[in-house]
């Protein structure tokens, strides 16, 4: 199936890689396929994205947000089993440090890992299943669309899985949703072709 692919997303692909590395996970998801998607923003597909305000930092932001803090009600609900969240958090401030249970950012690139340099830099990470189902569904849009190789439009219609729930949340996040960014992907390739 790579074959098939062009060039440019031949290099989403690739740059996903490197997007997920750059964010330490160990795996790639779609999420770092939209990642390396929003860095080529002329290609097709991509192009729309920018439109769309969906930038490279606004991406990326979206994707290392902290989850949202537990409100009243998540600690009312804890608190019926016993669990205090702030004797918890006082708790890990003791003794760790104040801020233990913050967020904290990705080391710098080049900085030292605890056990030396990071030797996992050449190795190759593994696709996520969700990741798999989206490169796969990037084959069945260009077929649809009787293109004969699958573009970053494609590789973007692939990832807008309306199933695929942090998909989802993270276009959420970004202010839209996936149905949404699929119709003017649709409608952009559609002007385009014209």
């Amino acid at each position: 199936m790579f074959q098939r692919f062009t060039k440019e997303a031949r290099e989403v692909v690739i740059d996903a890689q490197e997007q997920a590395r750059s964010l330490r996970h160990p795996e790639i998801g779609p999420e770092h396929l939209l990642l390396a998607m929003v860095h080529r923003d002329r290609a097709p597909g991509a192009a729309t994205l920018a439109r769309l305000g969906i930038t490279p930092q606004a991406c990326r932001a979206a994707l290392t947000a902290p989850d949202a803090p537990f409100d009243k009600s998540d600690a009312e609900a804890l608190r019926a089993f016993g669990i205090d969240l702030d004797a918890v958090r006082g708790r890990a401030e003791d003794v760790f440090g104040r801020g233990a249970l913050d967020a904290v950012p990705p080391p710098t690139p080049g900085t030292r890992r605890l056990f030396g340099r990071d030797r996992d830099r050449k190795r190759h990470l593994p696709f996520t299943r969700r990741a798999r189902k989206a490169l796969e569904r990037s084959l069945r849009e260009a077929l649809a669309r009787r293109d004969d190789r699958i573009g970053v439009e494609h590789v973007l219609l692939g990832v807008l899985d309306t199933e695929d729930r942090a998909t989802a949340g993270l276009f959420r996040r970004l202010g839209t949703d996936t149905a949404a960014v699929r119709a003017d992907v649709v409608a952009d390739l559609g002007r385009a072709a014209a």
